[in-house]
């Protein structure tokens, strides 16, 4: 059984703008049965366009530097572990990651709902704000706590009748979804076994 070698992706930001600063709202107006209505329509702000194509560019650059492959993110969670260095002491460290993670949108990752944000550390440095970040592979695998549990209830599915005719059991559970089928144990209480054949 060959277990993966999990890489990690490690990045150095920039304090980026705050939810608060991301983005500005403003109202358009509309016509509506002949007259006009105005409705709210968000837009990002200039600080948080100039963060993203400076941050952008900074990642695709180490994307190159360091291989890191996209299209292992594809349809997996990950890790985006923060260590932030905060000017001052009054910030709120959940105020950050959003901006931060759209920029990364498609070039660390190729989609960020499949990103878990976590801080692991808060220290203060007036003289460099910025925040470290490292990207990385979950252990779990869908429902699986690890690859090896994944691996094991792969092959017991594998000698399935099911399987042969492509049951959805095994991908859904690899997508994480929670199914009647399986027990809590993780048994698959639809399987049978193959016949062997004399």
């Amino acid at each position: 059984m060959v277990l993966l070698n999990k890489k990690k992706f490690r990045l150095t930001s920039p304090m980026p703008p705050s939810v608060n600063h991301y983005l500005g709202y403003r109202a358009v107006p509309k016509k509506k049965k002949g007259r006009t209505v105005y409705i709210v329509v968000p837009y990002l702000t200039k600080e948080a366009r100039d963060y993203k194509e400076m941050f952008s560019k900074y990642a695709i650059k180490q994307v190159k530097e360091q291989g890191w492959d996209i299209e292992k993110t594809r349809n997996r969670h990950y890790y985006m572990d923060c260590v932030y260095y905060f000017p001052r002491i009054d910030m709120d460290e959940q105020n950050y990651p959003k901006c931060m993670s759209d920029a990364l949108n498609g070039i660390a990752y190729i989609d960020d709902n499949f990103i878990l944000t976590r801080t692991n550390r808060i220290y203060y440095d007036k003289k460099n704000p910025r925040i470290e970040l490292e990207i990385s592979e979950v252990d779990y695998m869908g429902i699986f706590d690890n690859e090896k549990e994944l691996i094991e209830f792969e092959n017991k599915c594998k000698t399935c009748t099911r399987h042969k005719r492509n049951c959805s059991i095994l991908k859904k559970a690899k997508e994480g979804r929670i199914q009647e089928e399986i027990d809590e144990s993780k048994n698959c209480n639809k399987f049978s076994r193959i016949k062997k054949e004399r």
